[in-house]
């Protein structure tokens, strides 16, 4: 039956995977609630929404306990003291249970209420129903990550009746998600009574408290204007009639793509008091070049050649006031002004009606480009429990102060600039600031390194010119490119943005060239040569520019004298002579057709493209197969016919050669062998009779026979 609770709120926040961290975050009265009432750990159950059944429950220890701050220190007040209490678990939620399009809540119940309640029925009697709505953690077999929001911590501020209170309740949302607040009835549960300290959490849908006559869910605190908060912002905002403590709620509202995809509820108090009278503070500001003050609605401007600062004067009626000055851009960027003298002291300590004074100065480049900014100056005094605020917007247009970019100039006045070898390019380079601001020149080969040719210059910089001399000595190895881009820059910073303006200059090699010539003293390039044959060609190149020539020889696939080939050459200037000396050979004709590229270079800066012969060669070899041996043969001493040979055998060839040659009688038996080329058979010691020969050529064989009559 104890009565602490404040408010507080459910936390849903994505770790790693399908893992989450469930936070319960329980504001505690400190001063009226009672400590025994302070739970070691929370039940909090998740339930199916569309369903509404559990799906489990969680257990939430205590982590820790930390007070909940006031804006201003000094305005505590020892009625009003809050501690934040946080409980949380890390769990795992398994994608194949929380998969449901309809989505869960989680939600914890308990008891009771601070009993001096203004704006509830029988607030000790009333219960807390923390109250969080999530989607599923897996959509369509994909994982849909999700963080609720997360509420900016609230503070024990106290607000005065009749006097504006104001408070940033919002949030910030990890996912990027759009948040949508709103004002609800706080929801009761069903632990009113005080009958039960721990309960089990129930389903929804959950009673809401009881408002007294006078107050629902629009007029929370009443006033003018009652408790309002921004949609967009979460800013509460009311200026309370009454005194008292009153509770409230807010719904935060959680929308991805335009879908809603959760949302959570806030509970707090509100402590309003009956506060010392306090007057509100004064601003007022004029432009340096003018004597009267600025009058709200007025649009000021600031030309070229005036002062770009705003005079500031800020007092307070109260005495012993501590002010403090600050200033808040309305539609740009606040970082384009400073303050000087003094922003913050105390006014009417021993004189009265005295001020204090600023000096709000707009950087030199700042240029409102015509348009109309707007700027809140603020003061705010040290009133409880909130300072008083005095605010005066300023709108003006700032014009900006001229200046005029850079030039570049180069002391040649041509910009396409032909060269040969051996030529000098000499200039200086120019860069001047009309506004006598810092010029800086420098220089890129646009198509090239610069660092890769001897060009001569060093980027230098000055105020309001500068100069830098420019110098390439052209050799030959510049030639090896037609053309060159140089850029040069001349570069000011302008209000610290770099301002440039650039020279493009073309630098053209000129380099006449003739191609060599390259003749042999064959008039055709295809050869069919005889094996063994002898092979000559004679190669000739002439250059009329008197480069240095030469010659080369290659056969595609092999080394030169692989197949037994020989080039030699000689090198000159202007002219170059080579001999190309082959014997055809087996090498060659075993692979059919063999080219040979000759090629005559040029040694030049700007060569010409080597210059080619090709010849294409094949061995011709005659035929071993077509021959007629003898078939009969008379040994009988007349000098005619004595012996069997083959005069006409055919020769080695380069895929066969005569290995030997075989006789053997009608029975089988050899009477004759030989593996001499020009071999003969006398016949002696035989009869006569047909005998039966094999010659082996290794890849062939031939047979036949032959008769022998004397």
């Amino acid at each position: 039956m104890a009565s602490h609770i404040v408010g507080g709120e459910l936390e849903m926040q994505h770790l790693e995977g399908y893992t989450y961290r469930i936070s319960l975050i329980l504001y505690f009265d400190a001063v009226n609630g009672n400590p025994e009432a302070l739970d070691a750990s929370v039940s909090v159950r998740i339930f199916d929404k569309r369903l509404n059944t559990p799906i489990s429950d969680v257990i939430l220890p205590l982590r820790g306990g930390t007070p909940v701050n006031y804006t201003d220190v000094s305005c505590a007040i020892g009625e009003l003291r809050t501690r934040r209490l946080v409980y949380y678990q890390d769990l795992v939620f398994s994608p194949s249970t929380f998969n449901s399009p309809d989505g869960y809540y989680m939600t914890w119940e308990r008891c009771c209420r601070n009993n001096i309640i203004t704006n509830i029925i029988n607030p000790e009697g009333s219960g807390q129903a923390f109250y969080l709505e999530f989607p599923a953690v897996s959509l369509n077999n994909t994982a849909f990550v999700n963080s609720s929001p997360r509420l900016f911590p609230p503070l024990s501020d106290y607000a005065c009746a009749n006097e504006l209170f104001y408070y940033d309740f919002g949030g910030i949302d990890d996912d990027g998600d759009s948040l949508v607040y709103e004002l609800v009835t706080p929801l009761n549960g069903f632990t009113g009574g005080g009958s039960i300290s721990k309960p089990i959490p129930s389903p929804a849908p959950y009673p809401e408290v009881m408002w007294r006559p006078g107050y629902d869910s629009a007029n929370q605190i009443l006033g003018s204007p009652p408790l309002r908060i921004d949609a967009q912002t979460g800013r509460l905002t009311v200026r309370p009639r009454n005194v008292g403590l009153f509770v409230f709620s807010v719904r935060i509202q959680e929308y991805r793509n335009g879908v809603k995809i959760g949302e959570v509820r806030r509970d707090f108090q509100l402590l309003v008091k009956d506060c010392p009278r306090n007057e509100s503070p004064v601003v007022l500001a004029k432009a340096k070049a003018q004597k009267s003050y600025y009058r709200q609605g007025e649009i000021l401007r600031i030309r070229p050649g005036e002062a770009r600062c705003l005079d500031v004067v800020f007092t307070d009626p109260d005495p012993n006031s501590t002010l403090t000055l600050f200033a808040q851009a309305v539609n740009f960027s606040n970082s384009i002004y400073s303050f000087s003298g003094t922003t913050s002291g105390v006014v009417n300590s021993t004189v009265a009606s005295d001020s204090l004074r600023a000096t709000l100065c707009f950087t030199e480049c700042f240029d409102t480009a015509g348009e109309v900014y707007k700027l809140n100056l603020i003061v705010k005094d040290n009133a409880c429990s909130l300072p008083r605020l005095d605010t005066l917007e300023v709108s003006f247009i700032i014009d900006p102060i001229p200046n005029e970019p850079p030039s570049i100039d180069l002391s040649r006045p041509d910009r396409v600039i032909e060269v040969m070898e051996g030529d000098l390019i000499d200039f200086n380079v120019l860069g001047f600031d009309p506004d006598n601001d810092e010029v800086s020149i420098a220089a890129i080969g646009k198509n090239f390194d610069l660092r890769s040719v001897p060009i001569a210059f060093e980027n230098r910089s000055g105020i309001g010119q500068v100069s830098s001399p420019f110098s390439w000595q052209i050799d030959c190895a510049a030639l090896a490119i037609p053309s060159y881009l140089v850029e040069f820059t001349a570069t000011s910073l302008i209000c610290g943005e770099p301002v440039s303006r650039t020279e493009l200059v073309e630098i053209r090699t000129v380099y006449p060239n003739q191609a060599p010539v390259f003749t042999t003293n064959k008039e055709v390039l295809v050869f069919e040569v005889d094996l063994n044959e002898q092979f000559e060609a004679s190669f000739q190149g002439v250059d009329l520019d008197l480069h240095q020539l030469s010659m080369t020889a290659s056969v595609e696939g092999f080394r030169l004298e692989d197949m037994g080939m020989t080039f030699t050459s000689t090198s000159g200037a202007g002219t170059s002579e080579g001999l190309f000396t082959w014997q055809a050979n087996c090498s060659v004709f075993e692979q059919g057709v063999v080219r040979v590229n000759f090629q005559l270079k040029e040694d030049a800066c700007a060569p010409s493209p080597d210059q080619t012969i090709t010849m294409e060669f094949r061995v011709r070899a005659s035929d071993y197969k077509n021959f007629s041996p003898p078939n009969i043969f008379t040994p009988n001493g007349d000098g005619l016919n004595d012996f069997f040979e083959i005069p006409g055998m055919p020769a080695d060839v380069c895929t066969s050669t005569f290995q030997h040659i075989r006789i053997y009688n009608r029975w089988g038996k050899e009477v004759f062998a030989s593996t001499a080329h020009n071999f003969k058979w006398d016949g002696k010691n035989v009869n006569d009779g047909v005998y039966y020969y094999v010659i082996d050529y290794g890849v062939d064989k031939f047979r036949g026979s032959v008769t022998l009559v004397r």
